[in-house]
């Protein structure tokens, strides 16, 4: 018989519209502050505009955005050999002999834990369930959450149509697996790991992050020594007008922010062979920025 599969999508057009708003909000506000803190504010307004441009640009929207990517992608295949769970860089295959019942949660009969940090579009986590042991949710939202049990685990998923799937694992369960789906389990944390353990990464990405410090160091110490600075040229030539000392401060978080963006970018690219290449040009490139800033702070006065 020929191999068949049925691709079921969870429910994602909230989430979608969210996580794009989000992540739009999020960089407006984080360039908004950021540039606040170049041209206005001083003193210890300075820091915290400084630190919340941080925790929006560096901490909230890689999140959102990583999060709407794999709302983006994520999917549940089923074939007579198994089921594979898709979300973002989370992949799970599960051998069909090893599925032991799959439910509606709402069928349950106990109100289900549910992640702490969720939104629509973004039902995950690992919650330990007394009824039910570990449960990893990898769903957009409850209304159509189904619970699969394996051996090891619970899976809460949310397919589109939760019936329609019900119905395609029972004729995939009559049918019966000739050569199930070897087991697999691929998660984030793991595909990070490893792409941190490949030298040709980790060298320039080490590389750009000494400079990073070395460049925060300096830039302290130049604000312990007061005064005003002068932090570029008009179209003219001129030095622009002077401003409180502590804006050098702006040029290692301008280096962060670059190591990041490019680390990040990087890891996009490195998750498919025919494209590490371009993860390796943009690490390689990643010590650039911070070395240029470096080099610029010789010309603050």
């Amino acid at each position: 018989m020929e191999e068949t599969f049925t691709v079921f999508l969870p429910p994602r057009r909230e989430g979608i519209i969210l996580h794009t708003a989000a992540a739009a909000v999020l960089l407006l506000a984080g360039a908004g502050v950021l540039a606040y803190a170049l041209t206005a504010a001083h003193g210890s307004l300075f820091y915290v505009s400084v630190a919340l441009a941080l925790v929006l640009l560096m901490g909230l929207l890689p999140l959102f955005a990583y999060r709407g990517y794999a709302l983006w992608r994520a999917g549940y295949t089923l074939q007579r050999d198994g089921l594979r769970i898709s979300w973002g860089l989370r992949i799970q295959d599960i051998p069909l002999p090893d599925i032991e019942w799959v439910r509606p949660a709402e069928e349950m009969g106990f109100s289900l834990p549910l992640p702490w940090l969720r939104w629509p579009g973004a039902v995950l986590g690992v919650r330990q369930v007394p009824e039910l042991g570990p449960v990893e949710f990898m769903a957009s939202t409850t209304a159509t959450m189904l619970l699969l049990a394996t051996p090891e685990r619970v899976y809460a998923i949310s397919p589109e149509d939760p019936r329609a799937f019900i119905r395609a694992f029972q004729r995939a369960m009559e049918y019966g697996s000739l050569t199930p789906l070897p087991a697999f389990s691929a998660r984030p944390g793991a595909f990070i790991r490893q792409a941190l353990s490949d030298r040709r990464a980790r060298i320039p990405l080490l590389v750009g992050l000494g400079l990073t410090v070395l460049l925060f160091v300096l830039a302290a110490v130049r604000v312990s020594s007061g005064g005003q600075v002068s932090l570029g040229y008009d179209p003219s030539g001129q030095p622009l007008p002077p401003a409180p000392a502590e804006r050098v401060m702006l040029l290692p978080v301008l280096s962060a922010l670059s190591i990041v963006s490019s680390t990040l970018l990087g890891l996009f690219f490195y998750r498919r062979p025919e494209q590490q290449h371009l993860s390796y040009l943009l690490w390689l490139a990643s010590p650039l920025a911070p070395a240029l800033l470096l080099f610029s702070l010789l010309f603050v006065g």
